[in-house]
């Protein structure tokens, strides 16, 4: 092969290297573009859903990154009707609070003191919960009261139960300071722990959309009679159906003669039953005068009636029978 052959052979295999050096810097840069345009994606969506792969990105405050609360990581919170916020775990628990935009926690409004439900058998403030099964739990339905909350207004709130389940816990920390209800709804101001009933865990958002509807729309009880205007009943009282508006008399007291609730009675107590009286007086002996002296009127009065009844001419006959009888047997004795 000649020089000037070999020469040519040499400048075409550099053309051919030169030629796939600039296609692969040509494919590097291609896929360099297209991996920043995928990251610029990913990143615009990342930052317009506020999440990558389900986990909730940090925000940036005065640039510094202010990562996402527990309750935001694994709480699902939904809003009632009334302003109150049920917060759903995802092992199934719920955490009864506050909105934060509570119409009547706006400033300059300041909560003075919170009151758990206490007047009745579903004390919270004095349940004791163990064992597996949470023994002791009180259990609340939608409608029941959970406490009540005194606004520095002179008002007061009502906070319900808003779904079926038994309360494990309260927190007690707002006996002492119930400013945490209107400076942290969200953590430290919450009002209890329920554990709702095994049908309902999963589907949290219809029962309180359903509270919404049976509570707040349609009114049961005191509250009904509030807004139709009539007046409230006592607690525990149950009216007489007849409609005189008294109480329905008290089956122990009228048969026994004694309750032992006394005054406390969600019945009525009228005057004491002569009959329980006399039974349940000083001894056996007073009930049994009473009675002798009830017989011996009812004979009197038997007798009085029997002597004014006039009559008949067979019965007078009869009567004087037995009156000439014994003069005629007088006047047969020989005499002595």
């Amino acid at each position: 092969m000649d020089a000037d052959d070999g020469a040519a052979a040499m400048d075409t295999t550099a053309a051919a290297s030169a030629a796939a050096a600039t296609d692969a810097s040509a494919d590097a840069n291609a896929s360099a573009a297209a991996g920043t345009a995928a990251s610029a994606g990913a990143s615009a969506e990342a930052s317009a859903e506020g999440h990558i792969n389900g986990t909730p990105l940090p925000k940036l405050v005065d640039g510094w990154p202010q990562f996402p609360t527990v309750r935001e990581r694994y709480f699902t919170t939904y809003t009632t009707g009334n302003h109150q916020c049920v917060h759903h775990h995802s092992n199934g628990l719920l955490v009864l609070g506050v909105s934060p935009d509570h119409p009547s926690l706006q400033p300059p409004n300041r909560v003075t003191a919170v009151k758990f439900r206490s007047h009745d058998g579903k004390n919270l403030l004095n349940t004791a919960v163990s064992g597996k099964k949470k023994a002791g739990a009180v259990f609340l339905s939608e409608r029941d009261m959970v406490c009540t909350i005194d606004i520095s207004d002179g008002s007061e709130v009502t906070m319900y139960a808003c779904v079926r389940g038994n309360v494990i816990e309260i927190n007690e920390r707002l006996l002492s300071h119930p400013e945490l209800v209107s400076d942290s709804p969200h953590s430290d101001g919450y009002l209890c722990v329920m554990l709702p009933k095994l049908q309902e865990k999963r589907d949290i958002g219809k029962a309180c959309s359903e509270f919404d509807h049976t509570v707040l729309i349609k009114p049961s009880g005191n509250e009904k009679r509030r807004q139709e205007g009539k007046a409230v009943r006592s607690k525990g009282a149950k009216r007489a159906r007849g409609g005189d508006g008294l109480p329905a008399p008290c089956w122990n007291f009228v048969n026994r003669g004694e309750c032992r609730y006394g005054d406390a009675c969600k019945f009525g107590h009228g005057e004491q039953p002569p009959a329980a009286a006399a039974e349940h007086g000083d001894g056996a002996g007073q009930a049994t005068e009473a009675a002798a002296a009830a017989a011996a009127a009812a004979a009197a009065a038997a007798a009085a009636a029997a002597e004014q009844t006039p009559k008949t001419e067979s019965e007078t006959a009869q009567a004087d029978q037995p009156s000439a009888g014994v003069s005629a047997s007088t006047k047969a004795m020989p005499d002595e």
